[in-house]
């Protein structure tokens, strides 16, 4: 019995003995110094992508108008129909054209009895009508011209009050923009003069926007007394249109408050707002957004507005020389008419008037010709994706009231910002998903254009990309929303890593090799693309199977 109860209790100690090394053995490790964990450096392939959303599009689309304006009066086509080649759409009023055509018939009518009577002599009261025709024409004359004299004065007087809002509107957007760049410099000074990268960037994107705005280099560290004797920059340009107010000096102070309250917006946007701001701090901050954003807008709507001051102008003068114009050639075929009635019926006489047969024909002609526009017609056969046209309708000249989409293969407009547009290249592929049918379905697709002019997006300097289809699919539709991922560069076989074990030490990008088990040496790598999936190519600086430290547990 004494054996049998021994043999339980000789078991326990050892078990606790066993347990008691094993506690002591990990409390030894973990006191010894730290943990690292790590991952074997291999071969593979690292694929570099750039995803973006797109819009799928027809390559063919027309928006169609009518070149004059007019009421509606009839409408033979609805969104979704599809329509042939030279299928009637739309329909204006053509009573007036009408009207106008058998006046110009009933002229063409009067020239030819002209030239009838010329042959046949003329009497004494014809050559009295004649000249009561001359007469009119010349008070006729004399009303345009004057009128021409008042429209080119009036011109003179908005363009002029155009330019003086401008002038007035870019001095106080300057002003805006300086004070707000002394109220984000009280903001740095009290919040934001440490070596940290927050403050290093407000220190940089301040700088743009002092330079743009005083004139100022390397100012992002400024204070306030520095900043108020800068006076160079949009603010200097604009002073300049205030000393010489020219239409061209008011133009680019206009254009340079602009870019440089632009600068002031961003710097102001670039102010990480911190828990310990104060009210007035957060308060002052966002007065000055909208200040700024107000000066902004007023500053683009004065340059749009002398734009369409310019453009009214020169519409109104030219309208008011035509004006002069035709009644000048009224009164000369006035004139021509009371000779040749006065001068008998000449060979020459006849010939004149026979012309005039011509031109009255070639009135009647255009006319008909102005009918024809009152009709819209489908140039192409396809599907009707807009119809915006109502009978009874008022409708201007060039107002899109129709759109057309052809049945021909689809492609994808998608904008790509700057950032990323470096990487894509022209024959690039790219995988394309579509909203409507989830991310199982995936469609091929090929980059076939780079817009080399930039679209600014919310500020955002963007390119728009065009892909195209691959495969025609009944499936694809206009006005899917797609997503899209292009393959813009592969590496095949090379060392990868993940991304997070690459460190950056003094501007050189290093990673850690754990040598035995505790010792960590560091060494310089040169990286190559980074892949989608977190990886990053290893050009140089390690081996493969080396163990690459990602993480150090203390």
């Amino acid at each position: 019995m004494v054996v049998f109860f021994r043999k339980p209790i000789v078991i326990v100690v050892i078990i606790l003995v066993v347990v008691i090394l094993a506690g002591a053995l990990i409390f030894v490790k973990r006191g010894g110094g730290p943990d690292y964990e790590f991952i074997i450096a291999q071969k593979g392939d690292v694929i570099e992508e750039v995803n973006v959303t797109g819009r799928v599009e027809p390559t063919e689309s027309v928006n169609l108008a009518f070149e004059i304006g007019g009421r509606v009066s009839a409408v033979h086509v609805q969104i979704g129909d599809r329509v042939e080649r030279n299928t009637r759409l739309v329909n204006l009023d053509s009573g007036e054209l009408t009207a106008q055509l058998l006046k110009a018939g009933a002229d063409l009518e009067v020239e030819r009895a002209e030239l009838d009577d010329l042959q046949k002599g003329t009497r004494i009261e014809e050559i009295e009508a004649a000249e009561t025709e001359v007469s009119n024409a010349e008070r006729s004359l004399q009303d345009s011209e004057l009128n021409l004299v008042n429209v080119k004065n009036k011109a003179q007087v908005d363009l002029q009050n155009s330019y003086d809002n401008g002038l007035t509107t870019s001095q106080k957007a300057v002003l805006a923009g300086k004070n707000a760049i002394l109220t984000l410099t009280d903001i740095q000074f009290a919040r934001f003069l440490n070596t940290d990268q927050e403050s290093l960037d407000l220190v940089d994107i301040k700088a743009i926007a002092v330079l743009v705005l005083l004139g100022a280099e390397n100012a992002g560290g400024w204070s306030i007394n520095s900043l108020g004797r800068a006076e160079e920059g949009a603010f200097g340009v604009v002073q300049d249109a205030v000393a010489a107010s020219t239409y061209e000096n008011i133009d680019k102070a206009l254009a340079d408050s602009l870019e440089a309250l632009q600068k002031v917006k961003n710097a102001l946007e670039a102010v990480p707002l911190k828990a310990e701001f104060t009210v007035a701090e957060k308060a002052n901050l966002a007065s000055e957004k909208n200040i700024v954003a107000t000066e902004i807008a007023n500053l683009s709507g004065i340059q749009q507005g002398i734009v369409v001051q310019i453009a009214t102008n020169s519409e109104n003068v030219s309208n008011a020389q035509a004006g002069v114009n035709s009644a000048k050639n009224v009164l000369a075929s006035a004139e021509d008419s009371l000779k040749l009635k006065k001068a008998g019926a000449e060979a020459e006489k006849i010939t004149a008037q026979e012309a005039r047969v011509k031109s009255a024909q070639a009135n009647v002609q255009n006319i008909r010709e102005q009918l024809t526009k009152t009709i819209l017609i489908s140039p192409l056969g396809g599907i009707v994706t807009q119809q915006d046209a109502k009978v009874g309708e008022i409708i201007a000249s060039n107002t899109i009231l129709v759109s057309l989409i052809s049945d021909a293969m689809f492609e994808i407009k998608a904008n790509i910002a700057e950032v990323d547009i470096t990487k894509v290249n022209i024959g690039d592929l790219a995988e394309i998903t579509l909203d409507a049918y989830g991310d199982e379905v995936v469609f091929g697709a090929e980059v076939i254009m780079i817009d080399p002019a930039e679209t600014i997006i919310e500020g955002v300097a963007t390119y728009e990309v065009t892909l195209e289809f691959r495969k025609e699919d009944s499936r694809i539709r206009s006005g899917m929303t797609s997503n899209i991922v292009i393959e813009t560069k592969r590496k095949e076989d090379v060392i990868r890593i993940p991304q997070r074990a690459v460190l950056t030490v003094n501007q050189q990008k290093v990673v850690r090799i754990l040598k035995g088990k505790d010792a960590v040496e560091t060494v310089q790598v040169q990286t190559g693309i980074r892949g989608s999936d977190g990886n990053i190519e290893i050009v140089s600086g390690i081996a493969e199977g080396d163990k690459i430290v990602t993480f150090v547990r203390e």
